[in-house]
């Protein structure tokens, strides 16, 4: 006899059309609906998002009990899990797991309940990444439903769905006109309409997802009365229909065709909309994991007490703002706005953590001499690694003076390093507050102690004499424009990569919808930005050169500025972008010289992307040479692809806050004003660099969780605390997080981002595990009472 699993939700966007207060008053309505329902029917009741129940149990704890007792009696079902249905594909590996670590641990904390089987249903696309991660965090299925089979067909709408790393997951995409919802006292014809496509495609077991969302409260009696009938009426037809739960139809059924690849694509303008939500985000999800890494450290040296509570706050604001219709970027003004603020709130509370933890591990230190200003870096990354970092300090005197000013050395361990003085925040034309660029290798994850000593000397002048040729040690070409002030030339080991101007800004004609309804690339009429002020050097020194040009279009102003190093053969691009122009679009053009694979980073994964398409990368994204990439590092930008030989990198799209096609209607109404999103200041930062296809991950964490330095007065009697917490002895391996999750233990989680296994030993607090990682896997530790053990897990709950 065939099977139909009605599952029954509400489904409900805590932030949307409407702001998270709003969404808190509709959870709270569409619970007490539910509750009143299923208290006077048979059938259960089915809901996901943590977040929603928090809401529950902050403003009406009376109902929260009832829920508990619903949840008892097997009426009322805890689905999927993780915290809120999330955006699926911005967040990193490392974010999605926290997603669902903070949503598993509410309900087995509150309800006794960890779920088996996910859901999404709202989620504009899925990263393959995903797959891994919901097996390691213990989901045996996946239901979503989108992208529709308009945007994506997919040989069958029940898969086997495998990740990079050969793991697989019962996944479901659920298809129809209303998807996940049905209108009010329509039920019964909204579930014979969703039946069809699993008749069509011969399945013997089959769900249909209905009930009333957003605002609504899922069943109505009508439509239980109705569906009571349809039940006996279908069991004359030898189909056996029944209110049921995803954890049961996944149990009852086998998916037969597997899928290799992403779900995607689906609303690719929401690669970019809400640019700056979107680095600040990327902002949260660096500090969340480098600030881990020193409290744990710290925390472990006795010097820092681990503030489980802030930590755990600061994830619940991240897992909140992952929220599809914000990271996205397609909810009203008001929901940018209150997200912005719970990102800043979060950055607040792990900026405290991480500052009582930096200078515990700094107190002991020896104390400083008059005229010697110490300076500590601490290296969030697992490697010692040569890089150049900045330091900052403020001189007791200054001088204002035409030829008088300071000079400086720099010591470690009373040795030497190389530095140069490049400009300082401060715009005071005084020289006083200074900023140092320090080149060293630092310890890994770990503090390093440097000593600035200041005399009086000569006053210094920058040399502006005009360069467009820059080499480095390595024999590393760059070439300039002078006019343009493109990059014309990028030359490794005799090679050309580019082919024409790089990073030159580019726009482009767009349309009001932040979703990109019925697209499947982005922006029409390419026109490069007028370059006004052209080519100018603006840094000069033993370590490094800067250049910037500054260009104009419409009534934007464009800044490209490019850091070139004597010592390394990568380029730091920065782009600050003053934007005026409603209804147009920024990229960045770098067109190159070969055509290889497209790759980009997604989550815990490298994905291969379609040219002429629309994709989304998340902290790299490069073109294949060989068993080289030409990679573009980035920090907080996703949208990219690849047209006619050029990279393009999308910055700021077009768009109006929440407006999509509807019909034939127009867009927005343009006889009034709208709000567009990305009008005002935003700055961006990438690195070109060629480098293996292995090391790119490892490159990307340096790239985007960078060494921190602060001038430290330490006032202790010489102590050192530099012993490093993690090491790696393979380059390819990266470390994910490093965390302490309970009073006893600390988690490590390390990824091997490529096609080949590896083999690497990892010591944490002096104990070493040897490892053999298969491709793309991702591995967990726990150091606990000084032993180390690998366990599949992602998550201690």
């Amino acid at each position: 006899m065939k099977q139909l699993h009605l599952i029954c939700n509400a489904h409900l966007d805590p932030v949307w059309q409407w702001d998270w207060n709003e969404g808190a008053t509709a959870a709270l309505a569409t619970f007490y609906a539910a509750c009143e329902i299923a208290e006077e029917y048979d059938y259960i009741f089915c809901h996901n998002e943590a977040l929603l129940y928090e809401f529950v149990e902050t403003y009406d704890p009376a109902l929260f009990e009832r829920i508990k007792g619903l949840v008892k009696a097997g009426k009322w079902h805890i689905m999927g899990g993780w915290y809120v249905q999330p955006d699926c594909n911005i967040p990193s590996g490392e974010g999605f797991v926290r997603q669902i670590e903070s949503g598993l641990t509410y309900f087995k904390e509150k309800f006794g309940i960890i779920p088996t089987a996910a859901v999404n249903f709202d989620s504009f696309g899925h990263t393959q990444g995903l797959v891994q991660i919901l097996s390691k965090c213990g989901y045996g299925g996946y239901i979503c439903c989108r992208p529709m089979p308009a945007f994506m067909d997919l040989p069958a709408n029940y898969i086997d769905w495998k990740g990079f790393d050969g793991s697989s997951v019962k996944t479901a995409r659920f298809d129809d006109l209303t998807i996940y919802t049905n209108d009010l006292g329509d039920a019964v014809n909204a579930v014979k309409r969703k039946m069809k496509p699993w008749n069509d495609q011969g399945e013997e077991i089959a769900f249909a997802l209905w009930g009333v969302g957003n605002h609504g409260g899922g069943a109505s009696r009508k439509d239980l009365s109705e569906l009571a009938v349809f039940m006996e009426e279908q069991k004359t037809e030898g189909v056996e229909v029944f209110h049921s739960t995803p954890e049961a139809f996944f149990a009852a059924s086998t998916p037969q065709v597997e899928w290799d690849a992403a779900l995607q694509p689906c609303f690719v303008k929401c690669y970019t909309s809400i640019a700056r939500l979107k680095r600040r985000y990327a902002e949260l999800e660096n500090k969340l994991l480098v600030t881990e890494k020193i409290c744990s450290y710290a925390d472990a040296e006795g010097l820092y007490d681990y503030n489980f509570e802030a930590f755990d706050d600061a994830q619940k604001r991240m897992a909140m703002v992952q929220f599809h219709d914000v990271l996205s970027g397609t909810c009203i003004i008001e929901g940018e706005k209150s997200s912005m603020q719970k990102l800043d709130y979060a950055l607040e509370l792990l900026d405290k953590e991480f500052t009582k933890a930096f200078m515990g591990l700094c107190r002991d230190y020896e104390c400083a001499v008059p005229l010697k200003y110490p300076i500590f870096v601490y290296n969030p990354n697992p490697y010692a690694e040569e890089a150049i970092f900045t330091g900052d300090f403020f001189l007791l005197n200054g001088i204002c003076s035409d030829t008088e000013g300071y000079e400086f050395s720099v010591k470690r361990d009373g040795e030497d390093v190389p530095f140069q003085i490049v400009k300082e925040s401060s715009c005071i034309n005084l020289d006083r507050s200074k900023r140092l660029a320090i080149k060293t290798t630092l310890n890994p994850l770990s503090m390093t102690r440097f000593d600035v000593e200041v005399r009086r000397g000569t006053k210094r002048f920058l040399d502006r004499s005009p360069q467009t040729e820059f080499t480095t040690k390595q024999g590393t070409k760059a070439t300039f424009d002078a006019a343009t002030g493109a990059l014309t030339s990028f030359t490794v080991d005799g090679k050309e990569y580019l082919k024409g101007g790089a990073f030159t800004p580019i726009v482009y004609d767009d349309n009001e919808d932040p979703w990109g309804w019925h697209m499947r690339t982005v922006g029409k009429n390419y026109t490069p930005a007028t370059c006004e002020i052209p080519l100018r050097v603006i840094e000069r020194g033993d370590l490094l050169t800067t250049v910037e040009s500054l260009y104009t279009t419409g009534k934007s102003d464009i800044r490209v500025a490019y850091t070139l190093y004597k010592d390394f053969d990568y380029i730091d691009v920065t782009v600050n972008a003053y934007w005026n122009d409603p209804g147009k679009g920024l990229k960045l053009a770098i067109p190159v010289a070969e055509m290889g694979k497209f790759v980009g980073q997604t989550a815990f994964g490298i994905q291969t992307f379609t040219e002429n398409l629309e994709e989304c990368s998340q902290r790299f994204v490069g073109i294949e040479s060989g068993d080289k990439l030409l990679t573009v590092f980035k920090d907080g930008t996703y949208g990219c692809s690849l047209e006619d030989g050029v990279l393009y990198l999308d910055l700021l799209n077009g768009s109006v806050y929440c407006a999509h096609p509807v019909g034939d209607l127009p867009i927005v109404d343009d006889q009034r004003f709208n709000r567009y999103i990305d009008l005002g200041r935003h700055e961006f930062t990438f690195r070109l660099e060629l480098c293996d296809k292995a090391a790119a991950e490892r490159k990307a964490a340096a790239f985007t969780q960078k060494p921190y330095a602060l001038n430290f007065y330490p006032h202790g009697t010489g102590e050192r605390h530099e012993t490093p917490a993690v090491t790696l002895s393979d380059g390819t391996v990266s470390l994910s997080c490093f965390r302490k999750v309970d009073p006893d233990t600390y988690m490590v989680r390390l990824v091997n981002n490529t096609e080949e296994g590896r083999a690497c030993g990892c010591t944490v607090f002096g104990k070493t595990i040897a490892l053999d990682f298969g491709k793309f896997e991702v591995k967990t530790l726990l150091y606990k009472n000084g032993a180390l053990t690998e366990q599949r897990s992602m998550l201690v709950l």
